[in-house]
Order: structure tokens, then sequence, then C-alpha cells
């Protein structure tokens, strides 16, 4: 169920015991959180809050939080975060948490209480008990990241509401500088209200000066001055790159990231994959997809998988010889320059 449509239902009475906000998309984690948080009167929420982290805390704390009956208060709020052990993956040190406990708990959950699991993942792993139980149980919150079209809907309702008005040309930046992430734009956006406080209007000029540009995106035009063998201005934004402190191989990896994505993304559109289904195979944002998709019709399938090879190559040298990175990048550059695909 959406945040939102969970929130309505809360507002209407219909609280469940258990709780599931899953989706790696934290704004809308956090804004589920607080919603239930608020719940709780001010003066009631040092006794009837818990929050424990499960890579740290003992999963036994928690539970026995959550079955003590709130202090002077209609409800406790008892909010379970990381848990790793709903997942697939495996954790280095972790604790020995008592879940068969969990799993009786959450058969007969405690009624005055609000047992609300932050799940920032992607998938919980549906061959366990637990979550087989949970699916019995809880009520899931999709906190799952939005649409490029879910997010421009939310980002139009969302300022309406405040009064706001957001000019095309603007949103098409914001969306550009933030990768069209809720999180980021929400990040960003109070600067924005602050600075056109007396006109309510947010121009391309207002996000062109406030929100700067992400080191991704840097890369991503690096990308361009690559596979237009600008070799001069590539150079100089690698400089550049550099001269913000950032690593080597960390440039390396970001470029070939996204030229594995342009030429995964080209391979499945000539096999009739449209963008959401490329998203979805391989597991990337649909945005990213779509400026892959987009940047592909101006280049040749061999250049990309020169250029994907040539920095796999860089990455092995980084790894395993003395030879300077930065002289590396320089010399795959210019060969990469120098060799033109004819098909």
């Amino acid at each position: 169920m959406k945040v939102q449509q969970t929130i309505n239902n809360i507002s209407n009475g219909k609280i469940a015991p258990v709780y599931v906000a899953l989706g790696t998309e934290n704004y809308l984690q956090d804004k589920f959180k607080d919603y239930l948080l608020s719940l709780i009167p001010e003066e009631q929420q040092e006794f009837n809050i818990g929050r424990y982290d499960m890579e740290s805390v003992n999963l036994s704390v928690a539970l026995n939080d959550a079955m003590s009956l709130p202090f002077f208060g209609d409800y406790r709020l008892v909010v379970i975060e990381r848990p790793y052990f709903l997942t697939g993956s495996r954790q280095k040190n972790s604790l020995d948490h008592d879940l068969d406990s969990f799993l009786k708990y959450l058969k007969n959950p405690e009624s005055a209480t609000i047992l609300l699991i932050m799940a920032p993942y992607p998938k919980l792993d549906e061959r366990k008990k637990l979550t087989k139980q949970l699916r019995k149980t809880a009520e899931f919150v999709e906190c799952a990241p939005l649409k490029e079209r879910e997010v421009r809907a939310f980002l139009s309702t969302h300022l309406q509401k405040k009064g706001w008005q957001l000019k095309p040309a603007a949103l098409e930046l914001l969306l550009e500088r933030t990768g069209a992430e809720l999180t980021s734009i929400m990040n960003e956006l109070p600067k924005l209200l602050l600075a056109t406080n007396d006109t309510k209007v947010i121009s391309k000029d207002d996000v062109a000066g406030l929100v700067a540009r992400s080191f991704e995106q840097n890369v991503f035009d690096l990308v361009d001055l690559v596979l237009g063998r600008k070799v001069k201005e590539a150079l100089a934004m690698y400089q550049e790159l550099l001269l913000q402190k950032e690593e080597p191989i960390k440039i390396n990896a970001i470029l070939e990231g996204q030229f594995r994505l342009m030429l995964q993304a080209m391979i499945l559109r000539e096999h009739g994959y449209d963008q959401g289904s490329i998203a979805k195979q391989l597991k990337a944002h649909p945005y990213r997809v779509k400026l892959a998709l987009q940047k592909n019709r101006q280049f040749k399938r061999s250049d990309l998988q020169n250029a994907y090879t040539g920095l796999v190559h860089v990455e092995e040298k980084m790894k395993s010889s003395s030879i300077d990175p930065e002289l590396l990048f320089q010399l795959f550059l210019l060969n990469f320059s120098q060799h033109r695909s004819v098909a």
C-alpha cells in the first residue's frame, strides 16, 4: 500500500499492529515514520517511543519494549531499524537475534503497540519464516523509488499545496541534477522555497544557482566528451574532478558503470525491450535508463564496447600496477580517440 493511502487509513482509525516500510526511498520511509511518531503526544514520547537498530541492539530488547503496555497513553510505538535478518544478505559481526521469539510475537502482536519495521531494502527474503509471517500479520508500506512520472506528479501536488509554481524548464533541470530521485529533490526543495518566498515561482535560474551538480552528473558529461573524442575537454574535466578530491579509481568505476549501462540498455532495446522493462531487467533507476537511451541514439555500439573494455583495462591496471592512475586515464583517452569505429 502507498504511504499516503496508509496514512489516510490510519487517520480514519484503521491502525495495524505491525507495519513494514519496505523500499530504498528515504523520503517516503521518513515521511511514514514521522507520521507514526506524531500519533504519540509530545508529553508521552519519552516513555512510549522506542527505536532500535538491529545492527547494534539485540532484537529481544525491542520485543520486550513492544510487549510492554503504554505509559499513560493509548499506544506505544516501537521502531525496528535495519532488520538485515529479513533479507538474504549476510552481516559481518551480526548479533545473535532471537528470531523465534519475534516469530511468536508476530503471531499474536500486542494490540496497544504499533510496531514499525523500517526495511530500507529493495526486497525481503520471501523464503524466510519471518517474512512469510510478516506477510500475514503486517501491513506493508511501499517506499520504493518512484518512477519519473510519479516524481513529477508528487512534486507538482506538493508545490501546489504550498502555493508555489515550478516553471517547466526549472522542473527539467531539477530532475536532471537530482537524477529524478525524490529524496534528493525534497532535500533541495527547502532552499528553493526560501529563495523564492517573495514570488512563489521557481525558475530555471533558481535551480541552476542553488542545486549543485552531482559527482555522477559531472561523470555523465565526461562520458559525452569521451565518446565525442574531445580529448582536451575530457582531460580538463577529469582534472577538475581530481581537484574536487575525487579518487581516480572512483571516477573510473562510475565511468565504467555508465558505459556498461548504456551498452546493456542498447542491447536490450535492440531485443525489443521498452524503457520500463530495461530498468527492471537491469535493476536501474528508470530516469538513468531514460538518459542512457537518449544518449545511445548519438553513438555506435562499437564505440560503447571499446570505451567500456578500455575502462575495464584501466581498472585492472589501477589495482595491479604502480602506474599513475591519471596517466592511465590519459592513455585510455588518447587510444580511444584515435580508434574510429566503422560500424
